[in-house]
């Protein structure tokens, strides 16, 4: 079969022959789409989609080989790897175990499956296949037609290899880097465990002992690959798509292109300063759509740091249903991370009448919670909105320049700030140390003036202490006068007393010496009768042993 392509007007036309039965392929409008490399100024990252038609099907020619899409997804089970390491499971996508038993949790699960088949049944596998045999030459040849497919959407089963092609990130050595990174401890596996929990809470699988492993062991090894960015919650929701899809060794190899060839390092790295750059980008692309919308933000004070920062940083993966993210990393690989900025822009613009009538806390919780209730789970409409946004390169470079040279200035400033707050350390230390010395000259005079008083109270004390020592010594003096005649009476009266004592004790003594001489006789009268009776008992003792001699 041929087909006729012309590109005019920035779009590409698609012809079929007429006389084709099995493929008769519609014009088709085409947006063209542009790297995330902005190096050529000339062209648009061009966010305009096909309309309705455009997205319809471009159908294969009766040359397309028979496919069977029962025996190609058993073939595609069988070959699901399910290995497991020293430190967890490797799984994929298939593998994962169904979502809550609950009705609405199963409608949603019925929805997903009825776009899978219809995404399978309008699926180009022959474009595909050669995309999958020959990545380089088709990105090459057919970019738009690419962007189209990209755009209808990419067949599940072949998601993880396209996006490994799109990446550019399949590393032999790599992988091998990583088989041993996973057994080498990190100084972030606390925080990580921690945070595992919170990671696609809603999510079966990552809830289990498998998946929760998986993603401990991508983000600890990128912890230790990239020692400078580490590990941020942010990281988790990143790898998390990833390995619904592929193996974990594959999963941080993307990983890997995710941060140095798409720059998301930058929103990762301490100082944040590419996150900064992005998010200023965004406000002004915002104020070039949408600049009722702007307004609106700078009126309520909302920044754009706000509720895109977690867009950025988890490429959407923090909030939205994951087969909105697989629609979003499908884009994002293919087109470049600009993409994000087309899909922030077409959220805002999908809910602006509801942003517009809502005031700051329920306008910021509604930009961070409820901007994709509006789509009713249909990512093609997200896709087609977010292709019809054009954004310019150059528009981007501006951007860009406007935010470094502000961020320069404000650098100056804060330079001159910090200069002019050291010399207002120093001024301040100064003063302290002069408000000190008064202190402490304030604390002297008030204790030389204490000690003053207790001087002069001291004085006054003396004072009155010897106006009491004269008043005793006059006192004394006049005792002294009158002292000699009261002595002498008194010695006289108490000489007479004792005169009268002396006589009493004097006959007292007599008689106890007559009582003396008496007791003295009766003790040499008893002393002679006590040897009187000791020779009667001698004799008596003799008679005795006399007696007891005859006895015998």
């Amino acid at each position: 079969m041929t087909v006729d392509t012309q590109i005019e007007n920035n779009t590409i036309t698609t012809t079929a022959p007429a006389d084709t039965k099995d493929a008769a392929v519609a014009d088709t409008t085409i947006a063209p789409s542009v790297r995330s490399q902005s190096t050529a100024s000339d062209k648009s990252w061009d966010a305009q989609s096909t309309t309705t038609e455009s997205v319809e099907t471009v159908e294969t020619s009766s040359a397309q080989p028979t496919f069977d899409p029962q025996s190609e997804q058993q073939q595609q089970q069988q070959q699901q790897p399910a290995r497991r390491r020293d430190r967890g499971l490797t799984i994929t996508q298939k593998d994962v175990p169904s979502t809550e038993s609950n009705p609405e949790a199963q409608q949603q699960e019925d929805d997903k499956l009825d776009d899978q088949e219809s995404i399978n049944d309008t699926t180009d596998w022959e474009f595909w296949s050669r995309v999958v045999s020959d990545f380089a030459s088709v990105n090459k040849t057919e970019r738009q037609v690419l962007s189209l497919h990209i755009q209808r959407g990419m067949p599940p089963s072949l998601r993880g290899m396209i996006w490994q092609l799109f990446a550019n990130s399949k590393n032999v050595t790599l992988e091998e880097k990583y088989l041993q990174l996973i057994n080498e401890d990190s100084v972030y596996e606390k925080a990580i465990a921690r945070d595992l929990p919170r990671t696609f809470p809603n999510h079966s699988y990552f809830q289990s002992k498998a998946g929760q492993e998986a993603l401990f062991n991508v983000v600890k090894a990128y912890s230790l690959y990239d020692a400078d960015v580490g590990y941020c919650q942010g990281l988790s929701f990143i790898a998390g798509p990833l390995l619904l899809n592929m193996p974990e060794e594959e999963a941080f190899c993307v990983l890997v292109q995710l941060m140095q060839r798409y720059d998301l390092r930058g929103h990762f790295a301490p100082q944040l300063d590419l996150l900064h750059q992005r998010l200023y980008q965004f406000d002004g692309v915002l104020n070039d759509h949408l600049p009722h919308i702007h307004r609106h933000f700078e009126s309520q004070g909302i920044r754009s740091s706000m509720y895109a920062s977690q867009w950025f940083m988890t490429l959407f993966a923090y909030k939205f249903p994951l087969d909105f993210v697989f629609r979003i990393y499908d884009i994002l690989l293919a087109e470049g991370i600009e993409a994000i900025y087309s899909f922030g822009l077409a959220l805002i613009q999908k809910n602006q009448s509801t942003i517009l009538s809502l005031e700051f806390d329920a306008l910021v919780n509604y930009l961070k919670n409820d901007m994709l209730d509006v789509y009713n789970n249909d990512a093609a409409e997200l896709i087609r909105d977010a292709y019809l946004i054009k954004i310019s390169p150059k528009r981007f470079n501006r951007l860009a320049k406007e935010y470094r040279v502000e961020a320069a200035r404000a650098n100056s400033e804060a330079e001159a700030i910090d200069t002019l707050k050291k010399q207002n350390k120093g001024l301040s230390e100064t003063v302290r140390n002069l408000e000190s010395s008064m202190t402490e000259l304030n604390r002297e005079h008030a204790q030389i003036a204490n000690e003053l008083i207790e001087s002069k109270m001291d004085v006054a004390r003396i004072n009155d202490e010897n106006d009491a020592l004269r008043q005793q010594s006059q006192d004394l003096k006049r005792a002294l006068e009158t002292l000699p005649g009261e002595i002498e009476a008194r010695v006289k009266e108490e000489m007479e007393i004792l005169v009268t004592k002396n006589a009493a004790l004097v006959q007292r003594n007599s008689a106890l010496e007559d009582q003396m001489a008496y007791m003295e006789n009766m003790v040499a009268e008893m002393k002679a009768k006590y040897e009187e009776s000791e020779k009667d008992r001698e004799i008596l003792r003799q008679r005795l042993s006399e007696l007891k001699k005859l006895v015998e």
